[in-house]
């Protein structure tokens, strides 16, 4: 037996219960010393108006995947309307018995019992689902509605108070006393009463697009040290999450994790899906690989999961265009490379805005905005001497000819000797306006060998950066 305490009021009282806790005693409007005093086994639970909200929204997601005209009747209520849904087209019984079933289903799917009910109008099916056995459908509306006990009309506690003095307990016997006499006695509320009760009353919906947040939050009761709980928990979200945004017709864009810590702290971490899906098993192991390189300082005292969603993209390539054969499987592999060697060595290099050379910069890869190749150009032919990279440079000892300053000979792992030949220098400088300004001077010389290579002479000292062919 539980029971839920609203915390946010003066003085809490129970604003709801399990079955269990109603069979031992349990009312509405108890406080939580009433509560223990008449079922000493209850459980006494603060409402989480948060995940009664999010509760609400994957209502509303998982009933939009089987009918898109539908309405938000109430907190936890939603009205659909099954008019030209080609499935139940002159549909008999059992095929709205299997209908709902599979609507049910989906609820148990993310967590949720619903009660199902189905009639000729909104307010009988409001009724069926409310009091009837999980899933009643409506086929006698007189009889159904003339079943129910008072209480389903919800009338006020006077009005509840007067019609329990007269022996009023059910619908029927309360239409048996006739509106005009009824409406002497208790006034404009017996109208109200009568209109609830009615059977072929058809009201227009207010329909409602799905919420388009994805999200899903769960606190450690105690607090987790270990990576199995904590992926355990993720799993179920991704599952569920996957499956509502299947309901809507949209895909994960971006994944963000938030791991809130016992010391206060936040970790969070946007994760962008290489090819936006809904496939639960890709986005679950994206998570998985990128926790296998996080390290916290505090356990873990809560985790929240959201993903943003996007319609799926429809693109045609060209004929000679190709795409990567699986890019979920190559973001994994550059999120594991770059657990090992670190997020500022991982990525594709791009020139810098500089003159220095081979200034570069490392970027995540973005295959999707890769620049497009206007057509190829006929081969020239080069005859100038190519310079092989060394990489990194290899650093050198040289001596300088006391009249001149030009290198007069080198000695390093590549060449060793006198210098022949040393034509330069070339000097570059940059950034002087910065702490990280540079200045360097270059050398191409030839050994007695025959051997050239390029020198280049900065404030740490001589190095050789590439060989001449």
């Amino acid at each position: 037996p539980v029971a839920l305490v609203d915390p946010t009021r003066t003085t809490p009282v129970v604003c709801d219960f399990t079955p269990p806790a109603g069979a031992g005693g349990i009312a509405l409007h108890l406080s939580p010393t009433q509560a223990m005093a008449r079922c000493e086994a209850v459980i006494i639970r603060h409402r989480s108006l948060t995940l009664e909200s999010r509760a609400s929204e994957a209502l509303i997601q998982c009933a939009y995947g089987f009918s898109p005209n539908i309405e938000a009747t109430a907190p936890g209520v939603a009205t659909l309307d099954l008019r030209g849904l080609s499935r139940l087209n002159g549909a008999d019984t059992e095929s709205l018995i299997t209908w709902a079933g599979d609507l049910r289903k989906a609820f148990r799917d993310q967590g949720l019992q619903a009660h199902v009910g189905l009639g000729p109008t909104p307010n009988l099916a409001l009724h069926a689902a409310r009091w009837g056995s999980g899933l009643e459908i409506v086929t006698r509306a007189k009889e159904f509605i003339g079943s129910l006990p008072v209480a389903a009309l919800e009338p006020s506690a006077d009005a509840s108070a007067i019609l329990d003095k007269w022996g009023i307990r059910s619908v029927s016997e309360l239409l048996m006393l006739g509106q005009e006499a009824l409406a002497d006695r208790l006034g404009l509320e017996a109208l109200a009463l009568f209109s609830a009760a009615s059977g072929s009353a058809i009201r227009p919906l207010n329909p409602t697009r799905p919420p388009e947040r994805f999200e899903e939050s769960f606190e450690f009761d105690p607090e987790i040290e270990t990576l199995e709980p904590l992926l355990f928990i993720l799993r179920r979200f991704v599952d569920q999450l996957c499956s509502r945004l299947e309901f809507t017709g949209v895909v994960a864009e971006t994944v963000t994790l938030q791991l809130k810590l016992e010391s206060g702290e936040t970790l969070e971490q946007v994760i962008r899906v290489p090819q936006p899906t809904r496939q639960a098993d890709i986005l679950f192991r994206m998570l998985s690989t990128h926790l296998e390189s996080v390290r916290t300082k505090a356990a873990i005292k809560s985790v929240g999961l959201v993903i943003s969603p996007i319609k799926p993209l429809q693109r045609q390539f060209g004929l000679f265009e190709t795409v990567l054969r699986d890019p979920h499987q190559f973001q994994e592999t550059l999120a594991r490379l770059t657990a090992l060697l670190g997020a500022d060595r991982i990525g594709t290099p791009v020139r810098e805005n500089s003159h220095r050379p081979d200034a570069f910069k490392l970027i995540p890869p973005d295959f999707e905005n890769a620049p497009v190749v206007a057509g190829r150009r006929r081969p020239a032919l080069l005859e100038a001497p190519a310079v092989r990279k060394l990489r990194p440079a290899v650093e050198a000892t040289v001596a300088s000819d006391p009249v001149t300053g030009h290198p007069a000979s080198v000695r390093c792992s590549v060449v060793d000797g006198k210098l022949k030949v040393a034509i330069g220098p070339w000097r570059a400088s940059g950034q002087w306006w910065e702490s990280a300004q540079w200045s360097r001077e270059e050398w191409d010389a030839t050994t007695a060998r025959g051997k050239t290579v390029r020198l280049v002479r900065q404030a740490a000292g001589w190095t050789i950066e590439g060989l001449v062919d």
